[in-house]
């Protein structure tokens, strides 16, 4: 019972260090400091902390991160759609 448990705990953190993304994300407002955008899906808003490029307000992006929840998360990778 205790190896089931251990072997629990170990798959749900590994799980938790997994990079999540967004299919379809509109930019809010984007600086070189902090990037805020808009999950076309849900209406969730995502905020990265240091994204290293500003990306076009308005303009929409799959966008791939680590982090939990929904502030001061890490941008991994971006790619530009529409």
């Amino acid at each position: 019972m205790k190896k089931l448990v251990l072997c629990l705990f170990l798959t749900l953190g590994v799980l938790s260090f997994s990079e999540r993304f967004v299919e379809e994300c509109k930019i809010l407002s984007s600086s070189y400091s902090h990037m805020r955008c808009q999950s076309l899906d849900s209406g969730k808003i995502f905020h990265f902390s240091y994204p290293r490029n500003t990306l076009g307000i308005g303009q929409v992006y799959k966008v791939w991160f680590t982090g939990s929840g929904y502030r001061n998360l890490q941008l991994s990778y971006f790619e530009y759609l529409y």
